[in-house]
């Protein structure tokens, strides 16, 4: 991530473990603080390298603002000088702005620099959860900051100011998370999916990729995802020796800094260790896919994961990376109106409404807890952790409009020539 005058630079150690540091562009030196913050705070907490580049960016936007209005953070701190209310307004509208080259669709990590002073920025503005996630990640940031400046000699009055100074920065973050649900219908239709289906079809007309071995691997790709309910750091991180071919399973395994993975951004697994069930015709997709397509593939031999680049150039055969993921279902959404929007994650709550489907139609479904143990076992949850409310809200929502029907069957009818007044 570039930004202002400072850029976001990720790396593997030797050991395997991911690693990120924010640069000063102009030197290409660490910069001090902002990298001591993110060790101590973020890695040492054993958060992934994930949750270090998110404070990093956070971090980033709040120096890129100090840096337009010529504000040195650290000296102000030294002298007891903090945000005033004026400038927490400001420092929110400008986590408001989406420095995202190209509009929606792209990935985060695409940014284009902020412009000198004086001049335009970019008039888009960014999302809810990436101006909650900054506002967070700066409230953290400069109390820690300010305690660590003013450690050898902090009153009572300089403590209570820097907490008011972190509740005014976390006061300002968008509000109301999670409380519109309407509109916000998760997973396809039975009709999206069947689009969707033949869009991946090898040989549509809709079909975006004009390479044959391109088109099975995305095809396979949909499919395991939609079969597997998986999410997508678990689908890229499947090998080929996962799968056991006699018994028709496969392993979803957790790897963290995995050492074989030439990938820097390595996708993560962020669900339980399982082993889940495959009927024959995924298999036997999975099978053609590796024996008829990816054994052509320059490189592929080199690991053992299972889906790989096929375009031309220095990463083919290298295990595909979560950008060409994200590529390849904004083409796939681009394809046809009815997929418009379409995300890799919207598969995943696909397959927990199908979940669901299956055992409000069982003759003898189970108990209720039972069916939540048995979902969170395939989907890798902890048992009794709940998180399956979150994957089974539109389903709810509709049995709940069914019953609000029925129900209204039950009561006295509407007389017929009632008029509206």
């Amino acid at each position: 991530m570039k930004l202002g005058n400072y850029r976001i630079k990720g790396f593997v150690m030797q050991g395997g473990e991911r690693y990120c540091l924010l640069l000063d562009k102009a030197t290409g030196m660490p910069l001090y603080y902002p990298n001591l913050y993110v060790t101590t705070q973020v890695r040492n907490n054993s958060n992934s390298v994930s949750a270090m580049e998110s404070a990093l960016s956070g971090v980033n936007v709040l120096l890129s603002f100090c840096d337009e209005r010529e504000i040195n953070l650290s000296g102000r701190f030294l002298k007891r000088e903090f945000f005033t209310f004026g400038e927490l307004d400001a420092v929110r509208d400008y986590c408001q702005q989406s420095f995202v080259k190209g509009g929606a669709g792209l990935p985060e990590e695409v940014i284009i620099p902020i412009t000198r002073k004086g001049k335009r920025r970019p008039s888009r503005k960014t999302g809810l959860a990436s101006e909650y996630m900054r506002l967070t990640h700066i409230a953290k940031y400069t109390e820690w900051l300010a305690t660590i400046l003013l450690a050898s000699d902090i009153e009572r009055k300089t403590s209570l100011d820097i907490a008011k100074m972190k509740k005014g920065f976390e006061s300002r973050r968008p509000s109301g998370k999670g409380r519109n649900q309407v509109g916000r219908e998760n997973g396809l239709t039975r009709e999206q999916e069947a689009v969707l289906l033949d869009v991946v079809r090898p040989g549509s007309e809709r079909n975006p990729f004009e390479d044959q071995s391109t088109q099975i691997r995305n095809q396979l790709m949909i499919l395991l995802l939609l079969h597997l309910g998986i999410r997508s750091g678990e689908l890229l991180n499947i090998r080929v020796s996962d799968i056991d071919w006699a018994k028709n399973q496969i392993v979803i395994a957790r790897r963290a800094d995995e050492q074989k993975d030439p990938r820097r951004r390595q996708p993560l697994v962020k669900t339980l260790d399982r082993r889940l069930p495959m009927k024959d015709t995924l298999v036997q997709a999975i099978h053609r896919y590796v024996v008829q397509f990816r054994s052509k593939v320059p490189g592929a031999r080199k690991h053992d994961y299972l889906l790989v680049t096929h375009k031309s150039g220095p990463t083919q055969g290298q295990p595909m990376s979560r950008s060409a993921f994200i590529k390849v279902i904004n083409l796939l959404a681009e394809a046809a109106p009815e997929l418009a929007d379409l995300h890799g994650h919207e598969l995943r709550h696909t397959w927990n409404n199908r979940f669901s489907e299956f055992m409000d139609a069982s003759d003898d479904p189970p108990k209720p807890e039972e069916q939540e143990r048995e979902r969170s076992y395939l989907q890798g949850w902890k048992p009794d952790s709940g998180t399956a409310a979150t994957y089974t809200r539109r389903f709810t929502r509709e049995k709940a409009i069914e019953a609000s029907l029925k129900i209204q069957e039950g009561i006295t009818r509407i007389p017929e020539n009632l008029k509206n007044d």
